[in-house]
């Protein structure tokens, strides 16, 4: 997965089309999943939480698009999300670990068969 230019929307919002077509819209993904995809594509996360003091809610809203969310310490971070959530706006940042093992590639591809199968492709 590469780094992509962010180009959030007028609310601020933006997803990466990988982690996105993952996600596919749910609210939440079970951890199991969600960490056996990272390890697929051998990436690893971190979330970064909008600091609540920097916002007014009665001028702000949903609308995130003020709020720059800074790298975490390291090289390769790119983002993979920035919207806002029930406990407020985050941050979700990605980068590649390393080439995914064998065992992680066979999950990665059980997956895409899977999906294709729920799609009915």
């Amino acid at each position: 997965m590469a780094a992509l230019p962010v180009e959030r929307d007028q609310y601020g919002y933006w997803t990466h089309p990988v982690y996105e077509e993952f996600c596919d819209g749910r609210e939440h993904i079970p951890t199991t999943e969600f960490n056996a995809w990272m390890k697929a594509n051998g990436l690893e996360w971190t979330v970064v939480y909008r600091d609540e003091e920097e916002m007014d809610p009665t001028v702000d809203g949903y609308d995130i698009s003020k709020w720059q969310p800074e790298a975490p310490a390291g090289d390769g971070w790119f983002v993979g999300s920035i919207h806002d959530t029930e406990d407020g706006a985050v941050c979700i940042w990605l980068r590649n670990k390393s080439a995914p093992s064998p065992e992680a590639a066979a999950i990665a591809r059980q997956f895409e068969q899977m999906k294709e199968m729920h799609d009915g492709g």
